[in-house]
C-alpha cells in the first residue's frame, strides 16, 4: 500500500491527550473499584487512595491542557459529537451492524456515518459530560468536603460514583470495539493515520465532506 493510501484521522495533539487520558483513567478505574468495594487491607487502601488522587490530578491537568492548547479540536469534537441525524437513529436500530458481523458473521446495511459513528458520539457525550462531573466532584470530595456541607458532599459522592460506573461500563465496549476496528486502534496509538479505503467504508460522509487525501 502506498503512502497516498493513508489519511490522518488523529492529529498528534489528540493522540497525546488520548495517551494520558487512557493511562490516568485506567488507573482511576482500578483504584476506584478497589476503594469502592474495600478490597484491600487498610494500609493498601491508603496507598490506593494516594494513587487515585495522583491519577485524578494527571487527568485534570490533561483535560485542562487539551482545553487551552487544543481548543479548536475540542470545539470540533463537541460539535460532531452532539450533532445527530436520522442516520444516527438508523445506526442505533442495527447497532452499527456489529452484533450481526461479530455473532452471525453477517453483513447488514449500515447508514453512512461521519468521522464518528452514532455509538462513538454517545460515548463522546459520556466522556465530555461524565468526565467533567467526575473531575469536579472528585476535587470537591478531596479538598473541601466539610466546607460544602454534608448534603453537598453526599451529592458530590453520588455523582462521582454514578459517573465513574457509567464511564467504566462504556470503557469495556469502547476497548472491545476499538480493538475490533484494528486500523483505527493502531492509528490512535501510532501515527494517527488509517487506510483511505477503511475511512471511505466506515466514515463515508467524513471522507466526502471533510477530507483531503494525504500525499
Amino acid at each position: 500500500m502506498t503512502e497516498s493510501s493513508f489519511i490522518l484521522k488523529h492529529p498528534l495533539r489528540v493522540r497525546v491527550f488520548h495517551y494520558i487520558l487512557a493511562a490516568s483513567f485506567l488507573t482511576l478505574a482500578v483504584t476506584g473499584v478497589m476503594l469502592y468495594f474495600k478490597l484491600l487491607a487498610e494500609p493498601a487502601m491508603n496507598t490506593a487512595m494516594q494513587v487515585h488522587v495522583v491519577a485524578g490530578a494527571v487527568l485534570t491537568l490533561d483535560a485542562l491542557a487539551f482545553f487551552f492548547l487544543a481548543f479548536d479540536r475540542l470545539i470540533l469534537f463537541t460539535k460532531r459529537t452532539f450533532t445527530f441525524s436520522g442516520n444516527d437513529i438508523q445506526w442505533f436500530a442495527v447497532l452499527g451492524g456489529y452484533p450481526q458481523k461479530i455473532l452471525l458473521h453477517k453483513k447488514v446495511a449500515v447508514p453512512p456515518m461521519g468521522k464518528y459513528n452514532a455509538g462513538q458520539k454517545l460515548f463522546g457525550i459520556c466522556v465530555l459530560v461524565g468526565g467533567t462531573l467526575l473531575i469536579l466532584s472528585g476535587w470537591v470530595l478531596w479538598t473541601i468536603p466539610h466546607a460544602v456541607g454534608h448534603g453537598a458532599a453526599s451529592l458530590a459522592g453520588s455523582i462521582h460514583v454514578v459517573a465513574s460506573w457509567v464511564l467504566i461500563l462504556f470503557l469495556f465496549v469502547h476497548l472491545f470495539l476499538g480493538i475490533y476496528m484494528w486500523d483505527d486502534f493502531k492509528a490512535m496509538f501510532g501515527d494517527g493515520r488509517i487506510p483511505y479505503e477503511d475511512a471511505a467504508e466506515k466514515a463515508p460522509l467524513w471522507v466526502k465532506n471533510d477530507l483531503r487525501r494525504l500525499c
